[in-house]
């Protein structure tokens, strides 16, 4: 049977290169191999190339946002600039771009967010993702394949690096005896339910911006007593100083068809130092 075929960015990220071995035997997943601002290597990259979907996880992350410039460069101008090249090109069979938004674009909220409500970014990163959705919002209709948002919430996984809550928690336990700015909610989806609704998202090719999301919330001090709890055993005390929240519905996710999700303790403990 012949196989979609999967053009990915950022495949040596964590989110990027898990999917890629999550479903690498059910399609064939191309990582493309070159930095994105590279516009003229992607444009000659491309030549020849067959392919159906394309799937743009490359990104400077929150963690890496100290540096606007760049920051600027990869999420937003290089990656509009590699849109505008792809609907150039007109790929024979090429049919969806997903692009990987995140949870930033909101904004804080103390209510469970859904995908109408109105994106007010607090930080840069938020900013950036936000101009590449406005971008596809009012393009879309001028470009010749399908695309797609996803909004993602804060990701969790065996193998998750430093810069993100987790492994950066578990590593302040280790040297102090107070942590501030953890009394405050967010939701955590495990890394396979990302790469489930991902891949549900590309074979339905589907067009709303959507949230991928557990639709659950965690206090941070009661996720980092859980990881307190694994590795520790220390005796930690929390500032208690209200902090803001981001949680988002995963309702329209479930009602495409995503149903199971790992709990939010469960996806918390499977990181490994």
């Amino acid at each position: 049977m012949f196989k979609k075929r999967i053009i990915i960015t950022g495949g040596n990220g964590m989110l990027g290169n898990h999917f890629y071995n999550k479903y690498k035997n059910a399609y064939t997943i191309i990582k493309y191999p070159y930095r994105i601002e590279n516009f003229k290597k992607f444009d000659k990259w491309l030549v020849g190339r067959k392919f159906n979907y394309f799937v743009h996880f490359a990104a400077k992350t929150k963690s890496e946002s100290k540096n606007k410039k760049k920051l600027t460069l990869i999420n937003v101008t290089s990656t509009i600039k590699m849109i505008n090249i792809l609907n150039k090109k007109r790929i024979l069979n090429f049919q969806y771009f997903l692009f990987i938004s995140s949870s930033h674009v909101y904004g804080f909220s103390n209510k469970k967010i859904k995908e109408t409500r109105k994106r007010n970014p607090n930080n840069i990163y938020g900013k950036s993702k936000k101009r590449v959705e406005d971008f596809l919002i009012k393009k879309r209709n001028s470009l010749y394949f399908k695309v797609g948002i996803a909004r993602v919430f804060n990701v969790t996984g065996a193998k998750q690096r430093k810069g993100n809550f987790v492994p950066d928690m578990v590593e302040k336990m280790r040297k102090v005896k107070k942590i501030n700015f953890v009394n405050q909610f967010r939701d955590f989806i495990h890394i396979d339910d990302v790469s489930r609704s991902i891949k549900l998202l590309i074979n339905k090719r589907f067009e709303k911006p959507i949230n991928i999301s557990s639709g659950k919330k965690i206090n941070l001090i009661d996720a980092c007593k859980i990881l307190n709890n694994k590795f520790f055993k220390h005796k930690i005390i929390y500032d208690m100083k209200r902090g803001k929240d981001i949680f988002g519905s995963n309702t329209l996710l479930k009602k495409i068809g995503v149903k199971k999700f790992k709990s939010i303790k469960q996806a918390i403990l499977e990181y490994k130092r």
